[in-house]
């Protein structure tokens, strides 16, 4: 019976698959154990957080946004007679400066007549980023696409010296036309061709989790599809403001993107 386990715990996880991993710091994930019965019901900053098993423990994700100070933090489930909370401490991290320089100069400086485009894009982007859906999650992810990962998560970055928002995601470099696979299950809520981002999908893989895959060449999914992990979704292109071929991959956890790194094997 015991050798039986041990293959069972072996083989859960195939090979290039690999378990969420806590970093307590902001743009990274809190992973916080549940009892039997308080399983559900918790909020963070006002948003449910995910629950699942974890090497076995039923256990809550957290995401944590970028902007999140240092210090203590808590989940917290309220009913008519008291307060539930569960504390974590998250500590100060400091992301690198990138500088990219745009050629397209449309793209850092859009035009006056650009506006309603980009602003209409930016609702239909924030509505898929806070997407929430209830039943069990695979949080057993994959790397999306084999490549270069040539992007760091949080990094500031200055397009042609100019500053703007923090890297929100990952980015792996590899040829136009490669397969973009889907890291777990889940179901398409937003696609097209975005000013900024180029052709983009969005998956809710469920409880809050979100993946968004930016610059592909060609979409090979429709809206409302339910995928299958490995499924392809997209290939790999220079769409939007990019300097070359490359997957651009955000991850989000609660409404938060946080670093997809998190989710994936450790790169030796």
């Amino acid at each position: 019976m015991r050798i039986f386990l041990l293959i069972l715990t072996i083989s859960f996880l195939s090979p290039g698959q690999a378990q969420p991993r806590q970093l307590l710091v902001p743009g990274g994930v809190a992973i916080i154990g549940l009892g039997a019965g308080d399983t559900s019901g918790y909020r963070f900053m006002d948003k449910p957080v995910l629950v699942t098993e974890i090497d076995g423990k039923t256990s809550a994700l957290i995401g944590l946004p970028l902007s999140l100070k240092p210090g203590e933090h808590s989940i917290e489930k309220r009913n008519v007679e008291q307060v539930n909370r569960k504390f974590f401490e998250v500590k100060y991290k400091e992301y690198s400066t990138q500088h990219i320089t745009i050629t397209d100069k449309r793209k850092v400086n859009p035009y006056a007549s650009d506006m309603d485009r980009i602003l209409a894009e930016k609702k239909r982007k924030q509505k898929a980023r806070t997407h929430y859906s209830t039943g069990a999650v695979d949080v057993n992810f994959i790397l999306p696409v084999k490549g270069i990962r040539t992007g760091s998560y949080g990094r500031r970055r200055f397009f042609n010296k100019q500053p703007r928002r923090p890297h929100s995601g990952m980015d792996i470099a590899a040829d136009t036309g490669t397969p973009v696979r889907s890291p777990s299950a889940g179901k398409i809520i937003e696609l097209g061709d975005f000013f900024f981002s180029g052709n983009l999908v969005y998956i809710d893989h469920g409880q809050g989790l979100i993946s968004m895959f930016a610059h592909l060449s060609a979409i090979d999914v429709k809206l409302s599809e339910r995928i299958e992990k490995g499924q392809v979704i997209g290939k790999v292109g220079a769409t939007g403001r990019v300097t070359g071929p490359h997957l651009h991959w955000s991850l989000g956890l609660n409404g938060n993107w946080i670093d997809p790194a998190l989710f994936l094997e450790i790169e030796n």
